[in-house]
């Protein structure tokens, strides 16, 4: 069975008990969390277990996997814990395209609409910038997940002249892809193709189609785990990076 009918599989387990009744979730644990946990361990007897003064997501024998949506700097005292005794994967997902639905004030859902943002790997520069320190670790391995999503959303009255909202459930519809991050080498892969030789965080948002903090935050990232080094600063003192590997 490849990753994809896995993921399936952990789907159709997840959505067809009671914690999911109508493509909803409900207040407990939120439908994509629980999705990821069935993926990754089917047996429920080892999710949720307790571990060193924390609970972790799923431990299996010396193995532990953490599911963190967002947030990643919030996982540092936990890794740090688990890291001497325990090999770790951390996995974040990362919608690629989602789907929005509103639910309405009589329970109703709205049609389905195309969030206009496709999510990618480089999405994640930031998050991971937040346990920069533990990235390589030789325990520690990271998977980014490319998921496409359902997001259902609840309206909250305005928030000045706009409308507000809140994202009250995100369900998985199908695994697209996953890179796993564990030596400096891997990070390399976040980088866009068809760049120079000596490039820019401009060359890196122009190629890679990302906003400018995000690949300025993407170039930091490859830069302290290694990944690229800086040469040098351009006549408008950008700074100047090749490939270190």
């Amino acid at each position: 069975m490849n990753d994809a009918d896995r993921f399936d599989a952990a789907r159709s387990a997840v959505l067809s008990t009671a914690h999911e009744k109508t493509g909803i979730g409900t207040e407990g644990e939120k439908t994509l969390h629980a999705i990821y946990k069935h993926y990754y361990e089917p047996d429920p007897a080892f999710h949720e277990v307790k571990t060193d003064g924390f609970i972790a997501d799923v431990r299996r024998d010396r193995r532990i996997v953490e599911i963190q949506t967002h947030g990643l700097y919030r996982m540092k005292k936990k890794l740090a814990a688990f890291l001497p005794a325990y090999d770790v994967t951390v996995v974040h997902p990362i919608p690629r395209v989602r789907t929005v639905r509103w639910i309405e004030p009589d329970g109703t859902l709205s049609d389905k609409r195309r969030s206009p943002k496709t999510g990618k790997y480089a999405s994640a520069a930031t998050e991971l910038l937040g346990i920069r320190d533990l990235l390589l670790h030789p325990r520690l391995t990271v998977v980014l997940s490319l998921v496409d999503c359902n997001d259902y959303k609840v309206r909250q009255g305005k928030v000045g002249r706009k409308r507000g909202a809140m994202r009250y459930e995100r369900v998985p519809t199908a695994l697209v892809s996953e890179l796993l991050l564990s030596t400096p080498r891997d990070y390399l892969a976040l980088l866009p193709e068809d760049l120079p030789d000596v490039f820019t965080s401009a060359d890196v948002s122009r190629a890679g189609k990302l906003r400018r903090d995000d690949a300025s935050a993407l170039l930091l990232l490859l830069h302290h785990v290694g990944a690229v080094e800086r040469v040098g600063k351009n006549e408008r003192r950008y700074y100047l990076y090749r490939t270190a590997l």
